[in-house]
């Protein structure tokens, strides 16, 4: 779920909040009713429940058709976001909020977080699941979280730069954290905040520049890896194996 649709949401409740206060207080005015029961009737008429007062004035009952109109539009609106909300999956507004929204986590402790499911984190946990290491994954992105419950992986949905979202992670029980988010900003700024908050972690990062590698060691990473640099080293190898091969093979023929 978006933060945007989030917003939409509370924005909808907020107003049927406004609706329900303001339409007690005309109601007790226009009807000469305490408060108590104006809530009451109110309540009953914007929910569609229908309130067995006799309105007397033709104030009172535009003011009840005026209820009606908006309240039935708000508590439609309200229904379909949360029914969109459970059949999608996506949980996040009722356990989490828009900060640090929880989808699947266990109680974790001695795991590994690892910070942004991309390409690269994506292959990170299938090694730490194929070792069978414990680890939490903490990804932004909602469809990316969703398609992971699917598969019963634990997942915290948030931004890992946030220091709210780490300690949901529990990152002061975590053995290590793994940074793997598209910046190298963002990871120096990821691995300075996860060391603050456990001091004990064994940190290590992606880096897409060089100039980055010094950097990410300085604020606490034991390991630094340049995918491109590793990825050029493994194909130039891979190549240089599959040359000495087939000029093996020239020189036995000619034997």
């Amino acid at each position: 779920m978006a933060d945007t649709s989030i917003k939409n949401f509370a924005a909808g409740v907020f107003l049927l909040g406004v609706l329900i206060v303001s339409g007690t207080y005309a109601f007790s005015a226009i009807e000469g009713v305490d408060l108590f029961d104006s809530l009451y009737h109110v309540i009953l008429i914007v929910t569609t429940v229908g309130t067995s007062y006799n309105i007397a004035t033709a104030y009172g009952k535009i003011l009840v058709m005026v209820l009606l109109a908006f309240g039935i539009g708000l508590v439609f609106y309200i229904a379909i976001f949360l029914g969109s909300a459970i059949i999608e999956g996506q949980t996040r507004l009722l356990l989490g909020g828009i900060k640090g929204g929880l989808v699947r986590m266990r109680k974790e402790k001695n795991h590994t977080i690892v910070c942004g499911y991309g390409k690269l984190g994506k292959y990170v946990c299938s090694v730490l699941k194929e070792k069978k290491k414990r680890y939490l994954i903490i990804e932004k992105d909602a469809n990316k979280c969703t398609g992971l419950i699917s598969t019963g992986e634990s997942v915290l949905q948030g931004d890992a730069l946030d220091p709210d979202v780490l300690k949901k992670a529990r990152v002061e029980k975590a053995k290590g954290l793994i940074a793997t988010l598209a910046e190298d900003s963002d990871n120096i700024y990821l691995i300075m905040s996860a060391t603050e908050l456990n001091p004990r972690l064994y940190l290590a990062a992606k880096a897409e520049d060089e100039h980055a590698v010094d950097r990410l060691h300085k604020v606490g990473a034991k390991i630094v890896v340049l995918p491109q640099v590793v990825g050029g080293k493994q194909l130039a190898n891979a190549f240089l194996e599959i040359e000495k091969t087939e000029e093996l093979e020239t020189v036995s023929k000619k034997d």
